[in-house]
Formats: C-alpha cells, sequence, structure tokens
C-alpha cells in the first residue's frame, strides 16, 4: 500500500442534544477540560504522520477553522507574560499539518455519508483515515498509527477500529463479526442492528482506514432507514475483499449527548496528573453526600 498522509474528520453536525450552546458552538469544539474532542483526533493523527487533515464543517461551524488557524495576537500576548511554552502549544497544532477545510454539501442527504462524499474530489488513488471529530480514544498508545500498521502489514484497504461493548447497547453501534479462524478478518458488518440480530460484542469506533475506491460506490441515493450511510459500503468490501477489525486500546469516549461528555470530562480528569488528585478528592466529598 502506498503510505497513508491524509485525514478526514467530520465536523458538521447540528449538535442538537447540546442547544443553546451549539447554536454558536461547534459541538467538536466543546471543551473537555481545557481541550476540544476534535483536538485529540487531530493530536492522534498527527503523531501517527498525517500530513493533511481534510476538516469537513458545516454553515456556521468556522469556529473550527479559527481554532486551526495561526493566533498571532493571542502567541505574542503569552510571549509578553513569560508563557512562551503556552505559546508554542498553540502554535504547534497548526504548523504540524495541512489543514483543508471543506463544507459539508448541504443538498445531500443526512447521514454520516454525506461529510465523506463532500470531500470525494480530494482524495486521489490512495487510502485515508476517516473519523469523526466528537470522540476520542483515552489512551497512550496511537489508535490511528494502529489503524495504519494494520492496513499497511497485513496489506488491507479498509480496517475498522472495534472494541468489545456492553450487549445492552449493541443497538447503538454497526456490530463486527470476526471470521472463524482469523483473530481480525471481518466476517461481516451490520449497522445498528436490533437485539435479536445481535451475533457479536464488537462494535465498529468512529475511526476508520478507507480506501478511495469508495467513493465508486458511496452513492446518496442510496439510503438506509432514511440515512446517507457511508458503512452502507462495508457489506461489498467484505465480499470482494479482506477487510479487517482493529482491537482498539484504551477507553472509548464521545461527547455525543450531555451524560456520555459528563463521562468523558471525569474519565479525562482522571488521567490528568495536574488535575486528578484535586479532582478525586472532589468526588469522594460528593460521593459522602449521596
Amino acid at each position: 500500500m502506498n503510505k497513508i498522509t491524509k485525514a478526514v474528520i467530520t465536523a458538521a453536525g447540528q449538535g442538537t442534544r447540546f442547544l443553546p450552546a451549539t447554536k454558536n458552538i461547534p459541538k467538536e469544539l466543546i471543551p473537555i477540560i481545557n481541550k476540544p474532542t476534535i483536538h485529540y483526533k487531530v493530536e492522534a493523527c498527527i503523531k501517527a504522520g498525517i500530513k493533511e487533515i481534510i476538516i469537513v464543517t458545516r454553515f456556521g461551524n468556522s469556529a473550527v477553522e479559527d481554532y486551526f488557524d495561526t493566533a498571532p495576537v493571542l502567541e505574542n500576548y503569552l510571549r509578553s507574560k513569560g508563557k512562551d511554552e503556552e505559546a508554542e502549544k498553540i502554535k504547534k497544532i497548526y504548523t504540524s499539518a495541512n489543514f483543508i477545510f471543506v463544507r459539508q454539501d448541504p443538498t445531500l442527504p443526512y447521514g454520516t455519508g454525506a461529510a465523506l462524499y463532500s470531500v470525494r474530489n480530494l482524495i486521489k488513488d490512495e487510502s485515508f483515515v476517516f473519523g469523526f471529530g466528537d470522540d476520542l480514544i483515552l489512551t497512550d498508545e496511537n489508535y490511528i498509527q494502529g489503524m495504519m500498521n494494520t492496513a499497511n502489514e497485513e496489506n488491507t484497504e479498509l480496517v475498522l477500529s472495534v472494541q468489545n461493548m456492553p450487549r445492552e447497547t449493541m443497538g447503538k453501534w454497526g456490530m463486527v463479526d470476526i471470521k472463524e479462524g482469523t483473530k481480525d478478518v471481518v466476517k461481516s458488518f451490520l449497522e445498528k442492528p436490533k437485539p435479536e440480530e445481535v451475533t457479536s460484542t464488537l462494535a465498529s469506533l468512529g475511526n476508520y482506514v478507507l480506501p478511495s475506491s469508495i467513493f465508486e460506490i458511496l452513492d446518496p441515493k442510496n439510503l438506509v432507514n432514511g440515512e446517507f450511510i457511508f458503512q452502507q459500503t462495508f457489506p461489498e468490501y467484505i465480499s470482494r475483499s479482506t477487510v479487517r477489525a482493529y482491537l482498539t486500546p484504551g477507553k472509548f469516549l464521545t461527547n455525543g449527548d450531555p451524560i456520555n461528555y459528563l463521562i468523558s470530562t471525569v474519565e479525562v480528569a482522571l488521567s490528568r496528573d495536574d488535575v486528578k488528585d484535586q479532582f478525586k478528592e472532589y468526588l469522594k466529598s460528593k460521593i459522602k453526600e449521596l
């Protein structure tokens, strides 16, 4: 396989479960402590050697572009106050990759396929990373690099990031079955199955290595339950070539809704040396009050 150098990250959702905050703040920019969710995803891509990051936004989400843009006034202010380290952190993110911003085509049907289809002209004959900007994996290992390694070492065009999830949550995920006698070859994929259809606890997370050929079969006229989802292409790939599952280390977190956002904030806080001890003491005091 050719070296993977591009990543596409979606930040085009309406964020209706976070209104009124998301009226003018994209859901992907709501911070988990002091870093937005999308920042974690971009950071993982950069650490994996991705050089070009394509972020798909919608009308009204220009704040995402501003976030990954230069900030000379802020940087100069920080340096004038002797906060060079903070200034370098801001500079590092926008100088570590080439950022391209694409507006999602508003004429496309609702669904995950809309963001992907909107960048089809920017992807040539190459595989690329695709992920959602409102989730993250809390781990010291680079899961983006892990997926890319699986694709390259196994000469596999399509790789799904997966984790085992509680059976009672199965209807929320795309479910993956592994072929007998293999550790990671995908036998079947079923998007958000009904309870009686569940045959595995392996859930597909919001990270993928995809081939450019996906655009040959991704059709906005083909809807699944009224939605345009790119996962509709997976069964065809499974039938004609090898698709692999990358068992992703760490904790999958999302800010897709208020409860999961709160869970993500707690998990991240407990993983950070600068806040975890004081935060633990606070949590202990609140538990006593319950």
